[in-house]
This record gives C-alpha cells, sequence and structure tokens, in this order.
C-alpha cells in the first residue's frame, strides 16, 4: 500500500468525523477542536517539508505540542498552556486512531507519553447577591456596544456557556419575556424565562444595537460571538467575555475567581428558593439528571448513605 498524504489522510478522517458527528456519537465540539489540531499539524508538518501521514513520528509530534503559539489578540507565546498542550495532544491521538482504523497507517505517535495531567477542579464558589450586582455593574462598561452585560444576561436567564455562543436577536421573545436556549450535549432545548429586570434590559439594549447594525432589519445576529466562529471557540469567547467581567469587578468567592458555574448554581439557589422543586432547577436549566440539578443548586436533596461513603 503506498503511504498515504498527511492532506489525504485528514480528509478522509474528516469526512469518518463528520458521520460520527451526524451520528450523534461524536459532539460538533470535539470534531471541531480535532480538525483544528489536525489542520494546524498540517501546516507545521509542511513547514518541515513532511507531506506523508508516516513522516510523523513522536518527535514530530511532540515538537507540535510544544511549538509557541499565538493567543487570540495575535500576540506570540513561546511556551504553550498546558491546556493548549493537551489539546494537541488529544487532537493528534484522535487523528491517527481514525487513520489506523481506515488502514492508512500503523503508525502511533506520542502512544507511550504519559497523559498531560488536567488541573484539579476546584469546588465552585457560592457567590452573594452583592457579588453577582457586582458583576451586572462592571459589565455595564461600554454597552451596548460591548457584549459583556449580554452575557451575564444570558447567564442570569439560564443559558449555558456552550448556548450562549450561539444566541441570536431573534432568540429574543420579550413579548413572552423568555429566550430560546438551543440546548447542547447533555442540555435540552428549553425557553429560559427573562424574569431578571436587569437582564431583560441589557439584552433588549443589545438587541437594538445588534439588530440595527444588521443589512435588514430582523435579521438574525449573533448577541456574543462571531456568527461562524467554530462551537467550541464560541463557548471559549464567552468564558474570556465573563473572565473579563470577573477581573474588572474583582469577584473572587472564597478567594478564588468567579466562573460561570458560580452564576448558574447562584441562579439555581434561587430558582430553588422560589419553587421548592429541584425538577424546576433541572427544567430551567435543561438538566435530564435531578441529582446534577441538585449538584447546581449545591443542594443535598437526597439522604447520604454508606454508598456515598458516608457511615
Amino acid at each position: 500500500m503506498a503511504r498515504a498524504t498527511l492532506r489525504s489522510a485528514l480528509r478522509k478522517v474528516v469526512h469518518e468525523w463528520d458521520l460520527r458527528t451526524r451520528a450523534g456519537t461524536l459532539s460538533p465540539q470535539t470534531a471541531e477542536s480535532y480538525i483544528t489540531t489536525s489542520e494546524r499539524l498540517l501546516l507545521y508538518a509542511t513547514a518541515l517539508a513532511l507531506t506523508r501521514l508516516d513522516d510523523i513520528s513522536d518527535n514530530v509530534a511532540q515538537g507540535f505540542i510544544d511549538a509557541p503559539g499565538h493567543d487570540r489578540h495575535g500576540r506570540m507565546v513561546p511556551v504553550p498552556a498546558e491546556s493548549t498542550r493537551r489539546v494537541r495532544k488529544t487532537g493528534i491521538d484522535a487523528l491517527f486512531v481514525e487513520a489506523r482504523r481506515l488502514g492508512l497507517t500503523t503508525r502511533a505517535p506520542l502512544l507511550d507519553l504519559p497523559p498531560i495531567p488536567r488541573s484539579a477542579l476546584r469546588p465552585t464558589g457560592i457567590l452573594s447577591d452583592s457579588d453577582i450586582d457586582a458583576l451586572r455593574f462592571h459589565s455595564e462598561r461600554g454597552m451596548p456596544q460591548t457584549r459583556h452585560a449580554a452575557v451575564l444576561g444570558l447567564l442570569l436567564s439560564g443559558l449555558h456557556t456552550s448556548e450562549i455562543g450561539f444566541t441570536s436577536t431573534t432568540d429574543l421573545d420579550f413579548g413572552h419575556t423568555r429566550v430560546w436556549a438551543l440546548g447542547a450535549t447533555h442540555v435540552t432545548a428549553r425557553y429560559c424565562p427573562l424574569d431578571d429586570d436587569w437582564a431583560r434590559e441589557v439584552l433588549r439594549l443589545r438587541s437594538d444595537f445588534i439588530s440595527g447594525l444588521a443589512a435588514h432589519r430582523g435579521a438574525p445576529r449573533s448577541l456574543a460571538t462571531i456568527a461562524d466562529s467554530p462551537a467550541y471557540r464560541r463557548q471559549a469567547s464567552v468564558c474570556t467575555a465573563f473572565g473579563e467581567i470577573v477581573r474588572s469587578s474583582g469577584t473572587a468567592p472564597d478567594g478564588k475567581s468567579a466562573r460561570p458555574r458560580d452564576v448558574s448554581s447562584w441562579l439555581a439557589g434561587k430558582v430553588l428558593d422560589a419553587t421548592g422543586q429541584i425538577a424546576d432547577v433541572a427544567l430551567r436549566f435543561g438538566l435530564s439528571s435531578l441529582d446534577r440539578a441538585a449538584q447546581l443548586a449545591d443542594y443535598q436533596w437526597r439522604p447520604l448513605t454508606t454508598e456515598d461513603g458516608i457511615l
């Protein structure tokens, strides 16, 4: 068998990933991450005058993982972050797993390299009402030209970061005081009520501003991200915007910088206090698991047993 070129192998592998995405066995975000990493590997290999899939040796793959890059502002980053290195290694592994399955190669670069460890997850911080007020205040800077208040407003309505990047002006239904959330992996599509007065007003201002930029009135326009960006990049962009709000406000529950999930947890607690029903929390956030809803609301809703490690 003639050795496959890296370019032709990538086309065949991407086709398989597309089929798996359509079948629901691979998430669009993961597929886009794999494709982006593989395309960058192709550019890296081309710069080294390497054209064949089998030219990607352990040393070449390791060099790609450790290669300098650029941040979102285009600035050079000489030493990539651990998260970037982990994404690159995962993408290479996925490319070669699929290529081997297709009979394009027998190579498995980096097979003996141990996984790049993830940072330990920190506990969710508990935001106070004063923390939320501070986030609101600092997100308003530059609005409605800036997206920060809209990002926070959608979080305060019950949307997840993976949904906010896809929310457009036409998803806002002010007549029925609600916003459409399209759902995501393990999250059900639904309407979220716009019952937070501040969120409703900043979203109205942002929508009017964005709609005024559209070529035709009423055309859907993304509220917080670039419309043609891949899903994983939209989510990262939303998290970046939230991080900028946090840095401006200095919000750090329990000494840890606030995260989007902290806002969701605060809202989940408010929903639970208002209704007394974990099911209402699950409905608000599109969760099929009551355990996940209870965890989000920081509520122990069932008795602990010895199976939970409690004697």
